[in-house]
């Protein structure tokens, strides 16, 4: 059953309406009518429907253009907002698509249709994924390596020494564990100089093309001091937790810094919920691309962390998919990869990944085996 809830001659997504759905699950004594409404107002006006003038309504409040029931007991509502409400701002946009309704029950954003005047006013991704092949000195169309240095309380020459190893044996990319910042055993500065030292030394040994993401934070002008010092150092990216440090810090990161950003998912499960949440495919699919990720970590379906095979091709698709002129960003699926099911995931995923692979390689008797390994399978499957 459907109920169209207004028309206009020519698709509002083209003339600058962002084009929002949504799931609706209703407590008792609610109406699929009243709360579809409820959002229009809310997220904009933030006033009832008898507060606000017919001229606020017409030029602010959002549009219920389509109402209809989804699968059981939900009901699907499409609204329109106008997306000058959310000018070049990450905290206005998420603000207009799920502010005030993340407070409710029952409310979940499954798909968004983004207006080229909208993701006009966001860079995305400097690097992209052609341009983090061409950092790691790929020619071929083929997946990229990934290997994390952890864990969490090693010293910072205990990590290097293991930067060192995994770039030698040809991984593309060695990133920082997520959780190293700047602890006691690993100061920023001290672990990011003793690891590119390594990285650097690996690559003239051993005729090799790794490159090092540190993991970046801080508060606002101590993360500005340290992506100056990465810039210094010689590091070519890092990797961001936009969840904790925030999308329009990453947006300003990506346009301003010259840095490879590699996102990491820490957090956003919170939003992931299918039930009241954002849909993976909106957040780490389009969300985090458009605020200029070059590559998104995101658990694989199978993994040690929830992610159904739908939700995962739909965050792939999304970040590889046609979004403006923005650059595709490269999926990264991780969360337990195994390196002796890696031909499996190399079929489903394809060439167009960053495969991240941590605790298959840091937990093996020999790493330095368990890395080559890992490097020989994606290069033999894509020769």
């Amino acid at each position: 059953m459907s109920r169209s809830q207004g028309s206009r001659a020519s698709s509002p997504a083209s003339e600058g309406w962002i084009k929002a759905t949504y799931a609706l699950s209703l407590a008792a004594g609610e109406s699929a009518e009243s709360k579809a409404k409820t959002l229009a107002f809310e997220q904009t006006v933030e006033l009832p429907p008898e507060s606000v003038s017919e001229e606020l309504v017409a030029s602010v409040v959002g549009r219920v253009e389509r109402l209809e029931r989804g699968e059981g007991d939900r009901w699907l509502a499409t609204l329109h907002f106008r997306s000058g409400l959310a000018r070049g701002s990450f905290s206005q946009l998420m603000n207009l698509l799920y502010g005030n309704i993340s407070l409710l029950s029952g409310v979940c954003l499954l798909e968004v249709e983004w207006p080229d005047d909208l993701l006009a006013r966001f860079p995305g991704p400097r690097f992209g994924l052609e341009g983090l092949r061409d950092l790691c000195g790929v020619e071929a169309r083929r997946p990229l390596t990934c290997a994390v240095s952890k864990p969490l309380g090693l010293s910072s020459r205990q990590l290097a020494d293991l930067v060192g190893l995994l770039a030698r044996a040809g991984i593309d990319i060695i990133k920082d564990d997520h959780s190293l910042v700047d602890q006691p055993t690993a100061p920023f500065r001290e672990r990011v100089d003793l690891c590119q030292q390594a990285v650097e030394e690996a690559n003239r040994s051993a005729g090799k093309s790794a490159v090092y993401f540190p993991s970046l934070g801080g508060r606002p002008r101590e993360l500005l001091d340290n992506v100056g010092f990465l810039k210094e150092r010689g590091c070519r990216g890092a990797v961001v937790i936009p969840f904790y440090l925030g999308l329009d810090t990453v947006a300003g990161l990506a346009a301003e810094s010259d840095l490879a950003l590699l996102a990491h998912p820490s957090g956003s499960g919170v939003l992931l919920d299918p039930e009241h949440g954002v849909a993976p495919g909106v957040y780490l699919g389009q969300v985090l691309r458009i605020a200029g990720c070059d590559a998104v970590i995101y658990p694989h379906a199978g993994g040690r962390f929830r992610m159904d095979e739908a939700s995962a091709s739909a965050i792939r698709s999304n970040l590889l998919g046609e979004l403006g002129t923005l650059r595709p960003s490269a999926p990264a699926p991780g969360g337990s990869i195994e390196t002796a099911a890696l031909v499996e995931w190399l079929d489903i995923y394809g060439p167009d990944s960053v495969f991240v692979v941590g605790s298959s390689v840091a937990r093996a008797e020999d790493p330095t085996a368990a890395a080559e390994e890992l490097v020989s399978t994606v290069r033999d499957a894509f020769a």
